[in-house]
């Protein structure tokens, strides 16, 4: 039976380019409400090690301030803001398109994608005015680059044996 576990590291190994050239062509509230979208996507079925993981990689690769975290966390829980609210303040479309990405690598983290995350995932991308053609897009991307990297995985095994 194959493996379908998706880790971070399998789908980092393929992102030669992550959403920024440099932390400050975002905004601070960009920031913000994009890392505040992930973990609500993250919080679906609870947070998992690989999602905490994928967090903190993308704080990492941002250069982002303890600040903007607890901003992101605030909105969140004390707030209590919808995706629809936090996304709403993003308007540079590569970055909607990016957030959408790193939405479905976020669900995936948990091994599977179920109806629920779906179903967020597609409200997402309504929410960020994607067209469906676009948002499959992004989807077949994204499950390219996993299957890219399983069978580079099992190329590698093949090689070492």
């Amino acid at each position: 039976m194959e493996n379908n576990t998706v880790r971070v590291m399998d789908l980092l190994a393929l992102e030669p380019k992550f959403i920024l050239d440099s932390p400050d062509e975002l905004t601070e509230e960009d920031l913000v409400c994009y890392i505040a979208t992930l973990k609500e996507i993250a919080r679906i079925h609870g947070v998992s090690i690989e999602q905490t993981k994928f967090s903190e990689y993308i704080i990492n690769s941002l250069g982002v301030s303890q600040d903007i975290i607890e901003n992101a966390d605030r909105l969140i829980t004390e707030e209590a803001m919808s995706m629809g609210e936090l996304v709403s303040r993003i308007k540079e479309p590569w970055y909607r398109v990016c957030l959408l990405r790193d939405a479905y690598i976020m669900a995936m983290l948990d091994d599977e994608v179920d109806h629920v995350e779906w179903l967020a995932l597609q409200r997402l991308a309504g929410t960020l005015g994607l067209s469906r053609r676009l948002e499959k897009k992004v989807m077949n991307l994204v499950d390219d680059m996993v299957k890219i990297q399983k069978d580079f995985e099992k190329l590698i095994e093949e090689t070492c044996r």
